[in-house]
């Protein structure tokens, strides 16, 4: 069955060439310029009428748009007629849209975002030509350009909004505070500065005019709080400080004393604007028109049960992935405990309402995350699933972002992707797999799965569900499943998958992830120079073929992908694709070839594969000498037996019946190529753990990285043996659809929509890829197609991975005269070469114009850098002259990739930075460099201590990088030409946390407790605004320790799991009132609410003199919490303690009264948890 796709190429032709654009996801196709126009343009021009032939240029005009921003109306500024291009921030398109100004910019004419979703507005024309129409407009703002040809509007660079459809829109206004409309005269309307005066004395004078006796308070001098008028009930002044109980505390009676304090709450923090407190006005949460607004990094505590099924919240994406964490309080930790165990479901969809990812498993926490992309607009929804039980819970949502999260934390996240195919699962045998001892879910699914190690299995979610044995739904009713049900069915099948991998301990079973092709398309051969210069000459490949030879050699490289060209077809004959060394998986033959080739549209199979294999012989293009092995895995786009092709090329059982060394007849696999990717996955998936074992026998494997921007992962290049590679365009930046991430190990040519090295043609990526007849009718007979994505720039990593194995095993063999080396060139060496810099040029090294960031060393944005293949064979001659004698002593230096600093450490660390090989002294100095804004840093030789600056106080994440440089000494030897050490980052991340404003708790309990846990006061008390206090009076002295909590479940246990919760230290009262108690407030996590004892027995409420009183305490505690028994004993004539009855440690009160005892005492049983306490009070009388 072939997964359907939602990715469209779009055809369209011009006169002479054709592009194609290839990435993560998505793509275009479009004809390509030739430097010279089609030398007849004939009656017909192309028949796609699009924008490319340059009719009649569309005017350059800035206009007018009326829109209502927060109930008032403005004119804002549109244009139209600008550059239709790729732009560090995006497709920009030459329609009339909207214009913004990004804050980050300020005034000086750079613009500096960089992402997907705010293209640049830029023009190649004279700004003289741009028509400004403000009818009625005097003041009129001034427009300008930059190198860069941005331009600029008052100095402010000029973007626009790809959430923006139509020339009607202005919907990006006041987006992530930094994104704001211009205003005819330039200016914005990014708020003003809030005026510093929130609270200049809401009344003019503190004392409006209250009695004419300014003072009329009873007492002189009220300590907690010295406002002068406390209590003559000043006129209703909105807000007298927020402060809930401004009245001072009463004078305690002599030999007591106060206890006052204040509370805070940690931010940022949110509370579900509908919870189950009757003390909390509740607001309606649970739809997408009535969603609650979350800040990003926002800490939210929420509540759901009854009728409150669903709780949704909307926030705004930034640049980083940021993972989510739902940890459900009325929940043991036993995911099989589906009785009594709440269930809650955890969903992120985007405005269109398509499932993004979902966390619904039975686990106690479930994972998810809201993707990179700064503006875009998701909905995090809190499903509360009851087919098994209606149990309702508070929950705790932590957000953390991709660079502070833990490995556990982004796999977790990683696996909750929701783009799968609902009608498929993959199954798996794991490696330690004998097919011995299975259980009767192991045997049901291996019997699904055949007789092959692994692969995809055709099912259905109600068969899925029922053989997981999840409760059934058809009668079930929620407001998830009635409102969106296609969203509800993921996460349906997302529990059934987490069920049947849990019973499944010797085998994968996981969601069929999508993936997709990413297609956003030494003699010099006749189009070299005009269509190939470019990405051939940054990687060097024509030094590096003047060296080992332009003829085809004995490379193999596995292109999974499409497939390859017809047979009959010159491209075929241009190329080098090994067919009868592949396989179709797709429909399970011994033809590879591309369906969609032979119908006469575009294979991304044959451009991927020609790129690496095309022939050096004086005809069309060139190649990188390699030959290609094909595996069809994908079609239309779409992509899926990926796994069976893993199976196959490793050797292992597989629906061919055959495998790569059986029909090659035992040729070595260099390496292996996979430009199509998506965005569900895992480190510890099947799919990386085959690729492993490939890796480990020595296949080189290259990834694309992925086509979707700043901060997006994809799979399977994220896998850990795997090489990402990462796209750049002509002036060797990165594209502006290559992804970012901490995966990217290197870069290559990948091509984009814009002439960036001004030749004249669009720096695309060129090779074969449409059936003949097609190019000799459509193209002009010019069969070299222009593409742009990471799937243009994997091949290009799979190419040169390949040759430097060879050149490594089969030309240079430095093992022969050093047998302390390896014989093969695996990873591990590539590993270690990448860190010594010597396969790669790190271009980043440097800020460039429209790429004002340096990043020396590796980077997220280009790995290591460039490939360099002539560098790469240097390197190794380098072993075989001896400079280098080992691959462990290779020049680097290596360190923490990330040092935490903690509140709990005082924000302070230590790290090392340690030289390897011939790194270090006499070879070259060490430097340093940091933002001295945001660290500190002190040096002791090469160790470290950094910390937070003390006067560093902004709440929130920081991520930032201390940059070690390593500039050799004069007269090092180095092992080539121009060779250099790799700078060193070393990211250093910390998080400050602020004070939470605009919450409120009109009801939290506060309890004063002895050294033993026992309730000597109980007050409520509030938190207005993120601000409170609490008072305790009458205090007598000795050691305490203060309490309070929240009730958001409303079952009375205030404090807790899933409540609000704040303690403070024990503390001693001796003779003075205490009033600097400051408590702060945040979510508990752990645990489950506690239940206080219950006394149910009734005590006996006469003695009499001289015969023995007994009283046995029943007390039972739910939790089964060990219970400490205490009897207090008064006196009620004198107020004198008394002791002729004594309780025993297991509740026992027992004793004889004699004659001085006769009269009335007050009684008190106190039971406790250590948490909580059962007081029984009553009257006892000793009688004669």
């Amino acid at each position: 069955m072939r997964i359907k796709s939602s990715i469209n190429l779009a055809v369209s032709v011009l006169s002479t060439a054709i592009l194609v654009a290839c990435g993560g996801g998505g793509g275009s196709v479009t004809p390509n310029p030739v430097p010279t126009p089609a030398p007849t343009p004939a009656p017909t021009p192309a028949p796609t009428p699009e924008p490319t032939p340059e009719p009649t240029p569309v005017p350059l005009t800035a206009s007018l748009l009326s829109v209502t921003v927060d109930g008032n109306a403005y004119d804002v500024i549109q244009m139209s007629g600008v550059s239709a291009s790729a732009t560090p921030g995006g497709n920009a398109v030459a329609n009339l849209r909207t214009v913004y100004a990004y804050t980050p910019d300020g005034t000086d004419g750079t613009g500096t975002y960089q992402g997907s979703s705010w293209p640049y507005v830029t023009t190649d024309r004279d700004i003289s030509e741009l028509v400004v129409d403000f009818v009625g407009v005097e003041d009129v703002a001034t427009f300008t350009k930059n190198s860069e040809n941005q331009i600029l509007i008052n100095n402010q660079p000029a973007y626009q909004y790809t959430g923006d459809a139509s020339d009607t829109d202005a919907s990006g206004n006041g987006v992530g505070g930094v994104w704001y409309l211009f205003k005819p005269d330039g200016n914005t309307l990014e708020p003003s500065t809030p005026e510093p005066t929130p609270e200049p004395t809401p009344e003019p004078t503190p004392e409006p005019t209250p009695e004419p006796t300014p003072e009329p308070t009873p007492e002189p001098t009220p300590e907690p709080t010295p406002e002068p008028t406390p209590e003559p009930t000043p006129e209703p002044t909105p807000e007298p400080t927020p402060e809930p109980t401004p009245e001072p505390t009463p004078e305690p009676s002599p030999g007591t004393y106060n206890v006052a304090g204040a509370l805070g709450i940690n931010g940022p923090f949110a509370l579900d604007s509908d919870v189950n407190s009757p003390d909390i006005e509740n607001i309606s949460n649970n739809f997408t028109n009535r969603a609650q607004f979350l800040e990003t990094d926002t800490t939210l505590l929420g509540w759901v049960g009854n009728d409150d099924d669903v709780d949704l919240y909307q926030v705004i994406a930034g640049t980083s992935q940021i993972n989510l964490e739902l940890t459900m309080v009325n929940h043991d930790n036993n995911p099989n405990n589906t009785t009594d165990n709440v269930d809650l479901d955890m969903f992120v969809v985007d405005a269109q309402e398509n499932t993004n990812n979902v966390g619904g498993t039975y686990a106690k926490v479930e994972n998810a995350y809201i993707p990179a992309g700064e503006g875009d607009i998701y909905y995090v929804i809190i499903d509360h699933y009851r087919v098994d039980n209606s149990v309702p819970s508070s929950y705790v949502l932590t957000q953390t972002p991709q660079f502070a999260s833990s490995e556990a934390q982004k796999d977790a996240a990683a696996r909750a992707n929701a783009d799968f195919d609902l009608d498929k699962i993959l199954v798996a045998k794991r490696p330690a797999f004998s097919g011995f001892n299975l259980n009767q879910t192991e045997n049901e699914l291996t019997q699904e799965m055949g007789n092959v190690d692994g692969g995809l299995v055709d099912t259905s979610l109600n068969a899925l569900s029922a053989m997981a044995g999840l409760g059934n739904d058809e009668n079930y009713q929620s407001t998830l499943k009635e409102s969106l049900p296609e969203v509800y069915e993921k996460g349906r099948y997302m529990k059934a998958i987490s069920v049947l991998s849990s019973r499944s301990p010797n085998l994968f079973v996981e969601p069929s992830w999508n993936r997709y092709i990413q297609v956003e398309t030494f003699v010099k051969d006749p189009r070299y120079d005009t269509y190939q210069w470019w990405n051939f000459d940054v990687v060097n490949i024509p030094e590096a073929l003047n060296i080992i030879g332009q003829e085809t050699k004995p490379v193999n490289v596995a292109v999974l992908d499409s497939g390859s060209p017809y047979v009959v077809d010159p491209a075929y004959d241009g190329s080098i694709f090994n067919t009868e060394w592949g396989w179709d998986m797709e429909d399970n033959d011994n033809l590879a070839d591309d369906v969609e080739f032979e119908q006469g549209s575009f294979s991304h199979g044959t451009h991927v594969g020609s790129t690496i294999s095309m022939l050096n012989d004086g005809v069309d293009g060139n190649g990188m000498s390699a030959r290609v092995t094909p595996i069809r895995v994908c079609y239309q786009n779409g992509c899926g037996p990926t796994y069976s092709a893993y199976l196959y090329l490793n050797g292992d059982a597989n629906d061919s019946d055959t495998n790569f060394a059986q029909r090659s007849g035992g040729q070595k696999l260099h390496a292996m190529n996979m430009s199509y990717g998506g965005s569900g996955g895992s480190a510890t998936s099947a799919s990386c753990v085959k690729l492993g074992e490939l890796a480990d026998k020595g296949v080189l494997i290259a990834s694309s990285s992925g086509n979707s921007g700043i901060g997006s992962v994809g799979w399977p290049s994220a896998c850990p043996k795997v090489y990402a590679v990462g796209a750049t365009n002509g002036t060797d930046r990165r594209s502006s659809y290559s992804s970012t991430n901490e995966y990217v190990a290197f870069s290559a040519p990948g091509g984009e929509y814009s002439d960036w090295n001004a030749d004249g043609v669009d720096d695309l990526v060129y090779a074969y890829a449409y059936v003949d007849s097609y190019v000799q009718s459509n193209n002009n007979g010019n069969p070299l197609i222009g593409a742009q994505g990471t799937s243009m720039a994997s091949p290009h990593g799979a190419g040169f991975l390949g040759l430097i194995k060879y050149y490594y095993e089969d030309i240079a063999k430095p093992f022969e005269s050093n047998t302390s080396l390896p014989t093969s060139l695996t990873y591990v060496e590539v590993d270690k070469m990448l860190a010594a810099n010597l396969l790669t040029n790190d271009v980043n090294k440097e800020s460039r114009p429209n790429d004002s960031e340096a990043r020396p060393g590796r980077d997220d944005h280009l790995g290591y850098g460039i490939i360099d293949l002539h560098k790469a064979i240097n390197a190794i001659d380098s072993f075989n002259n001896g400079y280098f004698t080992s691959f462990d002593t290779l020049p680097y230096y290596e360190g923490p990739a990330s040092v935490v600093l903690t509140a709990e450490d005082s924000y302070q660390s230590q790290f090392s930075i340690e030289p390897k090989g011939a790194a270090g002294a006499g070879f070259n100095d060490v430097t340093y460099s940091y933002p001295t804004g945001l660290l500190e840093v002190t040096g002791n030789g090469l160790d470290f201590t950094v910390k937070k600056p003390d006067d560093y106080d902004f709440a929130g994440w920081v991520s930032t990088t201390i940059l070690f440089d390593f500039p050799l000494v004069e007269g090092a030897q180095l092992p080539f030409d121009n060779y250099e050490l790799l700078s060193v980052g070393v990211n250093v991340i910390f998080n400050v946390i602020g004070e939470a404003y605009a919450i409120n708790f009109p009801a939290l309990k506060a309890r004063l407790l002895d050294p033993n846990g026992v309730p000597v006061q109980e007050v409520i008390s509030s938190v207005t605004d993120g601000q409170g206090i609490f008072a305790f009076t009458g205090v007598e002295p000795g050691n305490y320790r203060m309490v309070i909590g929240s009730d958001i479940n409303g079952d009375n246990s205030w404090g807790g799991p899933g409540e609000m919760t704040g303690s403070s230290e024990l503390f001693e009262i001796t003779d003075s009132n205490i009033s600097d108690l400051v408590i702060n407030l945040a979510p508990e996590l752990e645990g489950v609410a506690n239940s206080a004892p219950v006394i149910s027995s009734t005590p006996p409420t006469d003695a009499y003199v001289n015969q023995m009183y007994f009283y046995g305490v029943n007390a039972t505690d739910d939790d089964g919490d060990s219970l400490t028994f205490t009897l207090e004993l008064t006196n009620k004539e004198d107020g004198s303690s008394a002791d002729f009855v004594t309780m025993s440690s297991n509740g026992r009160v027992q004793g004889t009264p004699r004659e001085d005892d006769i009269g009335e005492y007050s009684a008190r049983i106190i039971v406790s948890d250590g948490t909580d306490a059962a007081i029984q009070a009553f009257d006892l009388i000793v009688n004669e």
